[in-house]
C-alpha cells in the first residue's frame, strides 16, 4: 500500500502525460458516440438546461458539442500545446472535470448502458489532475515564465 501512496506522489512523465491525455478523450468520444448514435435504444439528453428548457433542434447541437469536448484532450495531448501558464491550466482542468460532472447528470439513464456513471468517473480525471497540477508537461510549466539570467 506505501508503494502505491509512493507512486501516485510521483509527477508522471511527460510521455505518459500525452498519452493518458489523448486515450481519454478517443474513449470518451466513442462511448459518447455509441450512447447516443449506435445502440439500439440510444439515450438522450434531458431537454432542460440550466433552468431552461431547449428546443428538440438545439437538443441535437448540443448532443454534438457534447460528443465534441473530446477532440480538446486529443489535441491537446497530439500537439503539446500550451495556452496558459501552470495555474490557470489547472483551473481549466477543474472546470473540464465539473463539466463532465455536469453532463452527466443530464444523461437520461437507459435500459442499455451506464455511460453516465463512465462519464462522471472520467471526470475525477481532469478533477483530481487540476487539483494536484501534477498533469501538466514539462513545457507547460515553464509556459508565460520570464528568463533572465543573473551574472555574478
Amino acid at each position: 500500500m506505501l508503494g502505491f501512496i509512493k507512486f501516485l506522489q510521483k509527477r508522471p512523465s511527460d510521455k505518459t502525460i500525452i498519452i493518458g491525455r489523448i486515450l481519454f478523450g478517443l474513449i470518451y468520444m466513442s462511448a459518447m458516440y455509441y450512447n447516443f448514435f449506435i445502440q439500439e435504444n440510444p439515450n438522450t439528453l434531458e431537454n432542460v438546461f440550466f433552468w431552461q428548457e431547449v428546443s428538440e433542434n438545439t437538443l441535437t447541437y448540443i448532443t454534438y458539442f457534447i460528443i465534441a469536448i473530446g477532440i480538446v484532450p486529443v489535441i491537446m495531448g497530439a500537439t503539446n500545446i500550451c495556452v496558459a501558464k501552470k495555474s490557470i491550466m489547472r483551473i481549466v482542468q477543474i472546470i473540464f472535470g465539473i463539466s463532465l460532472f455536469y453532463i452527466s447528470s443530464k444523461i437520461v439513464e437507459g435500459p442499455n448502458l451506464d455511460v453516465d456513471s463512465l462519464v462522471f468517473f472520467m471526470g475525477l480525471l481532469p478533477f483530481f489532475a487540476g487539483i494536484t497540477g501534477k498533469c501538466i508537461t514539462s513545457k507547460c510549466m515553464k509556459f508565460g515564465e520570464k528568463v533572465t539570467k543573473i551574472r555574478v
